[in-house]
């Protein structure tokens, strides 16, 4: 059994003019796939990106809602709470989407609505007007809430119960 291991040996260790070229052929083949293993990891691009997406996500249904003239909470309330308000102009909100999904170049959509006093004026962006944009306060349903139960009359707003017998009912 040692005869033939020393033999191997042998010729794996075989030197000519002082050259081991067992030596010599493994640090090729090493060299050889070390590199191929280094191709092949970077080529196929073995890591994993998440989605990333940040700001409000804005909606063409929902803008499609916006009327000139609406009030500004009536705004917020179609729209969300704006990601960034003007600080030298309160009158503009830019409402501002960005979704970058794995390595793919990130998709920015942008939307920004103009106020004149408390009042829509205006709006610009990535989406597009709705026709009835211009059409006033017609699509918008006031509803009068003054008769309603658990409201308290004056005020508008609601009643909370403040006993352990009110809650209890």
């Amino acid at each position: 059994m040692t005869a033939p291991v020393f033999l191997s040996l042998a010729l794996f260790f075989r030197t000519e003019h002082g050259v081991c070229y067992g030596i010599l052929m493994f640090r090729k083949v090493l060299l050889l796939g070390a590199v191929v293993a280094a191709t092949t990891v970077l080529s196929t691009g073995c890591a994993y990106r998440s989605d990333l997406a940040q700001g409000n996500f804005v909606e063409q249904e929902a803008v499609d809602q916006l009327r000139q003239g609406m009030t500004a909470a009536q705004v917020q309330y179609v729209l969300g709470t704006p990601m960034l308000t003007d600080p030298f102009d309160n009158t503009r909100w830019y409402y501002v989407h960005f979704l970058r999904q794995g390595w793919n170049d990130p998709e920015i959509r942008t939307l920004v609505v103009q106020f004149q006093g408390n009042s829509l004026y205006d709006m610009a962006g990535d989406f597009q007007k709705p026709d009835a944009f211009y059409s006033g306060n017609m699509g918008i349903q006031k509803v009068d809430i003054s008769g309603a139960q658990g409201v308290q009359q004056g005020t508008g707003g609601p009643v909370y119960p403040s006993t352990d017998a009110q809650i209890a009912q």
